[in-house]
């Protein structure tokens, strides 16, 4: 799979899903319906664990690396697209791994001349996938739901919603 977007839900599990080509293409304005039909190519989503707790940050940071690596080699977007990383729980250690991730992604989409690499706010993804800046997990799941589709948890249900919102951006045009 070539071209497309990638998007990326930071997290020590992060939440990831991908669209290609024609799969943007066929994206209309506004929510879209997902799912696989001929006129709508599968959107892959899923969640990846960066190790267990406690891993040094040089370990840590490796794992992430090499995983991301391995997702651009596979699907080369044309774009990627991360939420912004504001950790909530952890303090100054969540705070150390969140923005070093973010390091690592504009570092290696810069490597591989990714076209776009584009950073939105959580609560810009919540309301424009939901309709509500402070939905909770189960209503990001219950949103795939109604675009049929069914991540395997949460994780993954933001990366959908991520991808959903920098398909409207930069597909579409939109100021979210």
């Amino acid at each position: 799979m070539a071209g497309g977007i990638l998007s990326l839900d930071l997290g020590r599990m992060t939440g990831w899903a991908v669209a290609n080509r024609s799969a943007i293409s066929a994206w209309p304005p506004g929510r879209f319906l997902l799912g696989r039909t001929p006129q709508r190519p599968a959107i892959l989503c899923g969640t990846f664990t960066i190790g267990p707790t406690g891993l040094p940050h040089g370990e840590y940071y490796d794992l992430f690396e090499k995983w991301l690596d391995d997702m651009l080699t596979v699907h080369a977007p044309d774009a990627v697209v991360f939420e912004a990383a504001i950790p909530h729980h952890g303090g100054q250690e969540a705070a150390r791994r969140a923005f070093g991730k973010i390091s690592h992604v504009e570092r290696l989409c810069h490597r591989r001349r990714v076209k776009a690499v584009r950073e939105v706010a959580n609560n810009t993804v919540k309301k424009a996938f939901t309709g509500n800046g402070r939905a909770e997990k189960p209503a990001m799941i219950a949103a795939c739901h109604e675009r049929g589709w069914s991540p395997p948890d949460h994780n993954a249900a933001d990366g959908c919603a991520i991808l959903e919102c920098g398909v409207r951006v930069l597909k579409h045009g939109e100021t979210l």
